[in-house]
């Protein structure tokens, strides 16, 4: 073995242990950001009362997914809806159409797609405080399990390097 070769595998187990200790951050980090969220919705129920929560009431609409991934390269991004790009678009066009639509009748009005259509809200359309902090939660979880999982990836791919370099 030359020296160059020892230190390219020394640099990639530092590279390798660097990740794993970023893994192990955020999977701390994925367990208490999920602890917390549980506590909100726990807090939820005991709000709204476990009456709600009979087999009368679930809720059979079709489900739609929230939130999209994208892999490129071994890294996971979340894709932002189109919706959310929209909103300040339609924020600026409302303000414009508001002068347009004085004279006109509010049938000829598109039909306008409900906020919360395809998702689910088993506390209902008016949340609690803390159904709405488990939802903000749940969205943050998102983010922090892409990142595990681009990591976990880069452990993945220091690992081949490694068996590479040394045959």
């Amino acid at each position: 073995m030359t020296v160059q070769s020892i230190k390219r595998r020394n640099e990639l187990y530092l590279e390798k242990m660097n990740l794993t200790d970023q893994f192990v951050t955020l999977h701390e980090k994925l367990q208490s950001e999920l602890n917390l969220a549980n506590l909100c919705i726990s807090k939820a129920k005991t709000t709204h009362g476990i009456s709600l929560f009979s087999v009368n009431s679930v809720d059979t609409h079709d489900l739609e997914p929230s939130v999209r991934i994208e892999v490129v390269d071994g890294k996971f991004e979340v894709v932002k809806e189109p919706e959310e790009e929209e909103t300040t678009k339609k924020e600026e066009n409302e303000e414009s159409s508001e002068k347009k639509n004085s004279g006109e009748s509010e049938d000829v009005e598109e039909e306008k797609k409900s906020p919360f259509s395809g998702q689910f809200r088993p506390f209902g359309v008016l949340e609690s405080s803390a159904a709405k902090d488990a939802r903000k939660m749940y969205k943050n979880v998102i983010q922090t399990i892409v990142d595990l999982v681009s990591t976990q990836q880069s452990i993945i791919s220091k690992s081949r390097e490694l068996t590479a370099a040394e045959n």
